[in-house]
């Protein structure tokens, strides 16, 4: 009698003790949290001893119908599934680790250990769109250029590891090799119909992976930046720019008095005489204006940069801006407002029939601006780095470049005169 009393005891404790010990896990859709794109978030749920831990699995289901409370899966076969399943499979891993290493088999122990199996297995994927998130989306600090390049870099990331295969890829698996292949991606995308970047393109897209993955070091993630044995190669700039002939011929065309023509070459012809970018230009109103003794002054956010920057406006910039005091009145810009792929348009048109045969772009402006405007009549370096916003004086340099061998023309044709 004392012997089954001691055995059913014994087994009525076993199996209370591996009752407590057992984990749950189950999956559901969280109706009440619906997405941005109007998705169902899926979540997990882990009961251990009686507490419990939910988080999101990053999955998502179109609609309720599509879910089988059942088997706790989309009905369809869907990579959701396998991504659930190694969920699961995670979290077993992490509850057996506790159990066969003598852990306390609370709920918080298990939390830790599955962010410590999840910090070995992150996929990069999963973590270039946290950083996003984390130190770039609402960084006010970085100006939405930047934010755009970060974010195209993710998108070509993603592609190319959807072309070769590659979207399991973890963090920790990211090394030289895997570099050599995105940038090769980059460069020819040959494995897609899409035309190629040119080089220095790609070095800016190369540049913010470095820094992301920087990030992934200082995190334990990545056991060296695979960055530091790869060699950024860039090609020469070509600056296209106008001569003092072909601007003044460019002024001088009736351009068959087309007004949009007309209109078209006056955004450009503005950037020529300021040095700005054509979403500065176009964005600047009333306000950005300032009168200072007898002199207007271009007051101005640097929506690539992010910096602020004043600039003296020059006569012939003045004289387009008076041109359009009535529609500025009415529109509150005091340029007329066009696209930059419009306006590029236009000016290929403009090109033809002025003559030029230099691809002419809003861009172009900038770059007549710095060389024939402002330094072949006489403006330091440092003053038309100003001028143009840069940050750096060697941003300006390149223009240098060009008025030295202006000037070395200029040269050669007054030695065959003399």
């Amino acid at each position: 009698m004392h012997g089954k009393c001691f055995t059913l005891c014994f087994t009525t404790v076993f199996k209370c003790f591996t009752m407590v010990n057992k984990a749950s896990i189950k999956f559901f859709p969280r109706k009440e949290q619906v997405l941005d794109n109007g998705n169902i978030p899926i979540y997990v749920r882990v009961i251990l001893n009686r507490d419990k831990l939910d988080f999101s699995s990053r999955q998502s289901i179109y609609k309720l119908s599509d879910w089988d409370d059942v088997i706790m899966r989309v009905k369809k076969k869907t990579p959701i599934n396998s991504a659930l399943n190694e969920i699961e499979h995670d979290i077993n891993e992490a509850y057996n680790f506790l159990k066969y290493h003598n852990k306390p088999m609370t709920i918080s122990a298990l939390r830790k250990q599955l962010r410590a199996d999840k910090t070995v297995k992150l996929r990069l994927t999963d973590f270039v769109d946290d950083y996003f998130e984390a130190h770039v989306q609402d960084n006010s600090e970085y100006a939405s250029a930047t934010k755009q390049t970060y974010s195209s870099t993710i998108t070509h990331l993603k592609k190319f590891l959807e072309a070769t295969g590659g979207k399991r890829l973890l963090v920790a698996e990211a090394d030289l090799e895997f570099i050599k292949d995105f940038d090769n991606y980059l460069i020819n995308r040959s494995i897609t119909e899409k035309k190629g970047l040119k080089k220095n393109s790609a070095n800016k897209y190369h540049t913010k992976m470095k820094t992301m993955l920087y990030k992934a070091v200082d995190k334990n993630l990545l056991e060296k930046n695979p960055y530091k044995e790869f060699k950024f190669k860039s090609e020469p700039g070509r600056l296209t720019y106008l001569t003092s002939n072909e601007l003044k011929k460019l002024e001088q065309h009736d351009l068959c008095d087309n007004e949009s023509l007309e209109r078209v070459r006056d955004i450009f012809l503005f950037s020529v005489y300021t040095g700005l970018r054509h979403s500065d230009a176009v964005n600047l109103k009333s306000d950005n204006i300032e009168l200072e003794g007898t002199r207007n002054w271009i007051v101005y956010t640097q929506q690539k940069t992010g910096e602020h920057n004043k600039i003296p406006m020059l006569n012939k910039a003045l004289e387009l801006y008076n041109k359009y005091e009535g529609e500025r009145k009415i529109t509150g810009y005091i340029l007329p407002r066009l696209s930059h792929q419009k306006l590029n348009a236009y000016l290929k048109t403009i090109a033809n029939l002025v003559g030029i045969r230099k691809p002419l772009s809003h861009h172009v402006a900038r770059h007549t601006a710095a060389t024939t405007i402002f330094m072949q009549n006489g403006i330091s370096l440092e003053s038309t780095g100003k001028l143009l916003g840069h940050r750096s004086i060697k941003s300006t340099q390149i223009y240098a470049k060009v008025t030295n061998i202006m000037l070395k023309e200029a040269a050669q044709r007054l030695d065959q005169l003399l």
